[in-house]
């Protein structure tokens, strides 16, 4: 008798936090779905892309355009996040974050805008597909990035030669970015020429930068609400 009693009421226990899981996951839909009018159907045409994920766009980029060249593998590009170094046999790409901000919405140039995303912005909602009778909400926040590539070469020369190639190559597939899911990658202007010495060798570089804004995806699952509310009930007892 006691053990059937012990099951109703692990059954009343999970029925309980069911009802007011649910309510709040509820709430917290409704809360996300006004926080930002008429931004949930401003989607980008692939899946949208993060900083990271932004980084290998641009490498895959590069290798595509080489690819198209015909360029023989030892004299492509070394697209890194490195400085380089002595051993580099190549001409490279070093990429570095020099700014991030929550994304604006608002008219005007980029960072100027008074509305930013501090909020998460809608995407959608629907069946959870891996928690059959719960639902779950993807949510995004845009960020603008400024993103400095520098091009870095053994003479000037070379250095100029390649900046004026990688702004080309990115003009050349700004659509491409937007296809998979990058909403902007524009010319942002190029910094003054840079030197650096490793073990007795000059690299000049060539400091471009762009303006980049990604999306971070983030799902919320009502079935991860539950597990939270149950988790603490029981440390609660």
């Amino acid at each position: 008798m006691s053990t059937l009693q012990d099951i109703l009421s692990e059954d009343q226990v999970k029925e309980e936090s069911r009802i007011k899981v649910h309510r709040q996951y509820t709430e917290i839909v409704s809360e996300i779905r006004g926080s930002h009018p008429g931004l949930d159907r401003s989607k980008t045409l692939g899946k949208a892309k993060s900083l990271l994920e932004f980084y290998d766009l641009v490498d895959q980029a590069i290798e595509m355009y080489e690819t198209r060249a015909s360029i023989p593998e030892q004299y492509r590009v070394n697209f890194t996040q490195e400085e380089p170094d002595f051993a580099s046999e190549t001409e490279t790409i070093t990429f570095s974050l020099v700014k991030r901000e929550p994304g604006a919405f608002s008219q005007g140039a980029p960072f100027q805008g008074d509305i930013r995303n501090l909020r998460p912005i809608f995407r959608e909602e629907g069946e959870d597909p891996e928690n059959p009778g719960y639902r779950q909400i993807t949510t995004g926040y845009l960020y603008d990035n400024i993103v400095r590539f520098t091009c870095w070469a053994r003479t000037n020369k070379v250095a100029n030669q390649r900046a004026q190639w990688f702004e080309d190559l990115m003009e050349e597939y700004v659509w491409w970015f937007t296809m998979q899911g990058c909403q902007r990658a524009i010319y942002y202007g190029q910094e003054k020429d840079v030197v650096t010495v490793v073990n007795e060798n000059k690299w000049y570089g060539r400091p471009i930068n762009f303006f980049v804004r990604t999306e971070k995806l983030r799902v919320l699952k009502e079935k991860t609400l539950e597990e939270i509310y149950i988790k603490l009930a029981v440390e609660r007892e």
